[in-house]
């Protein structure tokens, strides 16, 4: 049974390799750092979830998360940012973190790689780590990718409620998710993921983390190897990435043999407080001698 197991996951590997054509790929026109990336066994990837209207007015960072792939010991180590953690955004000034994106990518497409590069400078220069690649995906490449799985299946810990979750349309409806083994489409996961009238962004958080770490679970199966040159079919339209080809190849091939037990998941919301700024935003605001370190210990498995 071994033996079968492992020449699954070799097939896996090679599928996903022989499905790559390249997402996106776009080269930073200013504050990027560094100004290549060299193939080795860890990368620290940015990756940012945007909500984008189809009117293309809004380009929000709903969801921003720096991982750390040790493809030598077959780790992977998230964190996950609250949106409106209160930074520094070099250059422009102190505002919300998913300020940075918008704030310089005010021209939608032609301005995205400038609003992905603004908002890793950000991160490197906040917290103090270097970010090798970065990483967007609209949110509707999220329900592409789970309509293509077949749905996601993920263990709620408590019912979600939501009387004003907002549309596309910038209108809102009611949403209710229950407690316990739920099966979502891709329009509900996305929902799932988004709200947070109810509990906030620890709930947001935790919510993307279990879809997440499903989707991994589902993607990386040998049940759904025929699905992969879809899903990466798929992702190209809703997918922009600095990550060179040749370590996209070399992700997709380690991507099986990262088990669900080696994919850690962090945030720093229990190291925050609210306020109301000069402007009359809430925002969190942290220990700036504390949080930078706390992140950095983190992504180097020190906690």
């Amino acid at each position: 049974m071994q033996n079968v197991s492992l020449n699954r996951r070799t097939l896996l590997g090679a599928s996903l390799a022989a499905a790559v054509g390249g997402f996106q790929i776009l080269h930073a026109e200013e504050w990027a750092t560094p100004d290549t990336i060299e193939t080795t066994d860890v990368y620290t990837f940015l990756v940012m979830g945007m909500d984008t209207r189809p009117d293309e007015a809004e380009l929000n960072t709903d969801v921003l998360m720096v991982s750390r792939v040790d493809l030598a010991n077959s780790i992977v180590r998230t964190m996950s940012f609250p949106r409106d953690l209160y930074v520094e955004i070099p250059g422009i000034g102190y505002d919300k973190i998913n300020a940075a994106f918008k704030t310089v990518a005010q021209n939608g497409k032609q301005d995205w790689m400038k609003g992905m590069a603004a908002t890793r400078a950000t991160i490197e220069y906040n917290f103090g780590i270097t970010i090798d690649a970065a990483l967007s995906v609209r949110f509707e490449g999220v329900e592409e990718i789970v309509d293509t799985l077949g749905g996601v299946t993920v263990q709620n810990p408590y019912d979600v409620s939501d009387a004003d979750y907002p549309t596309l349309d910038y209108g809102t409806k009611q949403i209710y998710y229950p407690a316990g083994e739920i099966t979502l489409n891709g329009e509900e996961a996305l929902e799932f993921m988004r709200t947070r009238h109810q509990d906030g962004d620890d709930g947001r958080v935790m919510r993307q983390q279990l879809v997440l770490t499903a989707l991994l679970q589902q993607a990386t199966s040998p049940e759904n190897i025929d699905k992969l040159p879809e899903l990466v079919a798929k992702g190209r339209d809703y997918v922009i990435t600095t990550i060179p080809l040749d370590v996209q190849t070399q992700l997709y091939e380690a991507a099986p043999n990262i088990p669900a037990e080696n994919v850690y998941w962090g945030t720093i919301t229990h190291l925050l407080w609210g306020d109301v700024i000069a402007s009359g935003a809430w925002v969190y605001q942290g220990d700036w001698d504390q949080l930078p370190g706390y992140v950095q210990a983190f992504l180097n498995g020190e906690i």
